[in-house]
């Protein structure tokens, strides 16, 4: 025998299929949204790096005109890389290898960044912190496909930082806006760095740190003025607001060191 169902009652269900159906819809796009902020890591215990990104004396802020270099004015619009390779050096010259660590800064996102290095580290005394600015030979030639969703090389991260025509992740990008000394007239300027040749190593020494318990913050920051006036002053022009680290490109390689001398050592934090 069949029962039909009072219309009232079918109403009533397809109302909530329709608000059900329109909730799973909102929450697959917010977790598809790019520019969404990563919820912030849980207190776990472990080691941690804290990096703050810096500009002169305050904290960096995209797309705020304008910031002074010593050759020109810059607003900064867009800024991703990778920091790989990270160890910690032992009193006897030693380096304590924390090979997991892998990590990808979108300042779009967030510019403080909170990651975990290591959930246990042994308890001891150390008295430098090494990294690579970018990733090593088999890590940049992995195939982005090959990572679970939350790794930083996956391809979900990895979307704006992988070259297709060229095998290999993009390690550091910035793109913004320039102008000249005196020339009130605004031009583009966009520096992708990658390739195993840019490759940079960092290397912040600090006195002599005893870690222990369970969970230690390590303050850096990047002061991202010494990008263009570091070791090798950069002057932006339209000769020079423009590379993707072509072979033998002497912006990039030059742009490539500055970047590795401006991260600072700024000692251990309170989580």
């Amino acid at each position: 025998m069949n029962i039909a169902t009072p219309w009232p009652m079918m109403r009533m269900l397809l109302r909530r299929f329709a608000i059900f159906g329109s909730l799973i819809l909102s929450g697959s796009l917010q977790s598809c949204d790019p520019h969404k902020p990563h919820p912030p890591v849980t207190n776990e215990s472990g080691l941690y790096l804290r990096l703050d990104h810096r500009y002169d004396s305050s904290a960096l802020q995209l797309n705020r005109a304008w910031l002074p270099t010593l050759l020109n004015q810059v607003e900064i619009n867009h800024c991703q890389y990778y920091l790989s390779g990270f160890a910690l050096q032992r009193t006897d010259s030693s380096w304590l290898e924390l090979p997991d660590a892998v990590f990808y800064a979108d300042l779009e996102r967030q510019t403080q960044s909170r990651w975990r290095l290591a959930p246990l580290v042994p308890a001891g005394t150390y008295t430098a912190l090494r990294f690579r600015v970018g990733l090593d030979s088999m890590l940049n030639h992995s195939d982005p496909a090959s990572w679970p969703p939350s790794h930083p090389l996956s391809l979900l991260n990895s979307a704006h930082m992988h070259w297709n025509w060229n095998s290999g992740y993009i390690f550091f990008k910035m793109e913004g806006q320039y102008q000249r000394p005196n020339m009130p007239i605004n031009g583009g300027f966009s520096y992708h760095l990658g390739g195993d040749e840019m490759l940079r190593t960092v290397i912040l020494p600090f006195s002599p740190l005893t870690l222990q318990g369970p969970e230690t913050d390590l303050s850096v920051h990047l002061q991202m003025r010494g990008f263009f006036d570091g070791n090798h002053t950069h002057y932006i022009t339209d000769s020079s607001s423009f590379s993707h680290s072509s072979l033998g490109d002497r912006v990039a390689s030059k742009l490539a060191y500055n970047l590795a001398s401006a991260f600072v050592w700024k000692g251990r934090v309170n989580p």
